[in-house]
């Protein structure tokens, strides 16, 4: 029974040495280590440039709505009030 457990427990740590991935261990000197940090900084970058050009236009948004109007586009302005 003692060598039972005993070849149970080396095959069962065994077998989590084998599943384990460079990653889990913290490798790093691996070459997949260094390719996921360059993916990780290309994501990066891509979720900031989609977020720096909702804030661009954003920005572009605010200050068109903030410049007056042209005279012609006044003029086709009507007045509402009347209606109600």
């Amino acid at each position: 029974m003692k060598a039972l457990s005993i070849l149970m427990l080396t095959i069962l740590f065994a077998a989590q040495q084998a599943l384990a991935c460079p990653f889990c261990y913290g490798a790093k000197d691996g070459k997949s280590t260094e390719h996921m940090a360059v993916a990780i900084w290309f994501l990066f970058g891509a979720v900031l440039s989609v977020i720096c050009g909702i804030g661009a236009f954003s920005f572009h948004l605010w200050r068109q709505g903030r410049m007056p109007q042209e005279p012609y586009q006044q003029l086709t302005e009507e007045d509402l009030s009347k209606y109600e």
